[in-house]
């Protein structure tokens, strides 16, 4: 079930893109662009659906113009579904839930006429309150209604009072215990059991030894008994299936009135589970978040603090994590398109782990359910940030809004492929890391029966190499079609080159030349030389890049995304301007 294409029609500050991607499910999905791209209006388009259309308020319409009808379509499965102002395609068959920080402004009138501003945090509605209710049961009704032997029938007051008995019947349509033909296995059951005698410690070991299949063979009970022992809520089998016995009769007698129980329990167990949620995120001399119950709308609501008594690592974090459960809990049968709108911007390390792990775990509770969800995380990141923390580097797929043309850089690609490929020679690959993609004072030719057929003839000289990828770098600087594979070498063998010159001894440039990569050679010489440039560092987002071959990894799009930020352009136009004149 893949998503192939999403297309959006004047959205905020889109007018009409399409996006041309191949989303799987139950994998996370990097959808990277710049800022500026639209990211904010691609979760504003998934936002403004409701079950029947897309409603977006004035400020979202394209250029602020009503005029400007909206419309979102998805290719499913080869068909397109679409929503717009008079019908939902879309939620007919997906499930989206849209995730954001939550932070919005607020304005309060002062008594002088005037107001205030301030940020706070949006309260998440987490569910309806229903109305408190029980089930009314009383053990020495039920043994006598029994028989002779109701006494072998364990008392349930406690498991009806306890949460997790919504989850015990959870998976079980205990209509079905009211057929005909059940209730005669039923009755033919208790009449067996009625006719023994001793205490109810035998007897109970005579249904193990004797009536355990037949039991098996009532679905309902079967499917609640197994639910009984797997949450430990009793002891034996035996005990399960008349424990499940009694829970089905309840329901016989007052299935509304079983219902409005297990509704009540369910809002129980959920209150108790975000409130376990939210401390487990809160340090012990400050709640980060609170739960409120709204009397009056009949709601639970995750509160925050003010906005400014929080970090939006924390702001963040916590936000994501309660709507990603809320989307668990009210999720239908339907695969679920989850849009994380770039809620990245502040989280450390620790944070970022933890929202790893919970985007993970999200989706193997939808695979445990057989069921697919899409989660869909906007970033304007480095997508490497998340392989070097929980993502499994062989799930997570990265799509970047922005592709461009890999066309100007398809002798860089074949070169960087060639030097990665087991059928070159290992002298070749050897000189082609060493003179090649970093600096070395020394020019190295390799020979024309060397050198392989498919990259350019005129590179074998590794001097002319280094001079069009010089060339390339002045083309960017000038704003001109440039080769951005080209301009990162360009970049590494500048910078390299300059620490070279830097360091005194012949020990120290021999050790410098032997490091294999621009990041270790940087880190040697900054141990000889007291002040190595803070800019040659800081470009490494340029010149670390890994030019690694991978066969489909997309090498173009992330440089040239960095490329054409202007405090980067500024930060490489100040490099060649270092020795006074232009690279």
């Amino acid at each position: 079930m893949c998503i192939s294409a999403i297309e959006i029609k004047n959205v905020k500050g889109i007018d009409h893109k399409q996006f041309t991607l191949e989303l799987m499910p139950n994998k996370p999905n990097l959808l990277v662009a710049p800022n500026g791209f639209g990211k904010s209006s691609i979760a504003t388009a998934f936002a403004s659906m409701n079950s029947r259309r897309m409603t977006l308020a004035d400020n979202d319409h394209h250029k602020e113009d009503t005029n400007h009808q909206p419309e979102l379509s998805i290719t499913f499965n080869g068909q397109i579904l679409t929503a717009d102002a008079s019908k939902n395609e879309i939620r007919q068959q997906i499930d989206v839930t849209v995730i954001r920080s939550g932070l919005v402004p607020k304005a309060t009138r002062t008594y002088q006429g005037g107001a205030t501003a301030r940020l706070e945090i949006e309260s998440i509605a987490i569910r309806k309150i229903p109305a408190k209710h029980s089930v009314t049961y009383q053990t020495s009704s039920v043994r006598s209604a029994f028989g002779v032997n109701g006494k072998v029938l364990p008392n349930i007051s406690n498991l009806l009072q306890n949460p997790l008995l919504s989850e015990v019947v959870s998976g079980c349509d205990l209509a079905k215990y009211n057929g005909a033909r059940l209730q005669q296995n039923v009755s033919s059951l208790i009449a067996q059991i009625n006719e023994q005698t001793g205490t109810a410690d035998q007897i109970d070991q005579w249904i193990t030894e004797n009536l355990l299949d037949d039991f098996r063979a009532i679905t309902p009970l079967k499917v609640v008994s197994e639910n009984l022992l797997r949450l430990t809520l009793v002891s034996t089998e035996t005990e399960a299936y008349l424990t499940s016995y009694q829970i089905a009769e309840i329901h016989k007698a007052d299935s509304k009135s079983f219902e409005k129980a297990i509704n009540w329990l369910q809002y129980i167990a959920e209150k108790k589970y975000y409130q376990d949620l939210i401390q487990s995120f809160c340090s012990s001399n400050w709640q980060w978040a609170k739960l409120s119950e709204d009397k009056k709308k009949k709601t639970l609501f995750v509160v925050f603090p003010q906005a400014h008594q929080l970090s939006n690592g924390q702001r963040d974090v916590l936000t994501l994590v309660v709507q990603m459960h809320k989307a668990l809990y009210e999720g239908s049968k339907k695969p679920l398109v989850l849009v994380i709108d770039e809620v990245f911007d502040y989280l450390d390390d620790a944070n970022l782990v933890a929202f790893q792990y919970y985007v993970t775990s999200l989706i193997q509770e939808y695979k445990n359910r057989e069921q697919a969800v899409y989660p869909l995380i906007l970033t304007h990141l480095d997508p490497g940030i998340f392989f070097d923390f929980c993502f499994n580097n062989h799930q997570i797929r990265t799509h970047y809004l922005q592709a461009t043309s890999s066309k100007k850089c398809r002798d860089m690609l074949k070169l960087i492929e060639i030097r990665e490929n087991d059928a070159t020679d290992q002298s070749v690959k050897d000189h082609l890391d060493e003179f090649w993609f970093h600096f070395n004072p020394i020019s190295h030719e390799i020979s024309e029966g060397e050198w392989p057929n498919a990259l350019k003839a005129e590179w074998r000289k590794s001097e002319d190499f280094h001079a069009y990828v010089a060339d390339e770098l002045g083309r960017y600087m000038r704003s001109k079609n440039f080769d951005a594979l080209a301009v990162c070498v360009a970049i590494r063998v500048t910078i390299e080159s300059r620490v070279y010159s830097l360091l005194v001894t012949n020990e120290q440039k021999e050790k410098f030349i032997s490091e294999h990569s621009t990041k270790k050679k940087l880190n040697y010489a900054a141990a000889h030389i007291p002040d190595i440039p803070e800019i040659y560092f800081l470009l490494g987002l340029i010149h670390n890049a890994n030019l690694h071959w991978k066969q489909g990894k997309d090498y173009v799009t992330p440089l040239l995304s960095k490329l054409s930020h202007p405090a980067i352009k500024n930060l490489i136009a100040i490099l060649g301007c270092e020795s006074g004149g232009e690279i």
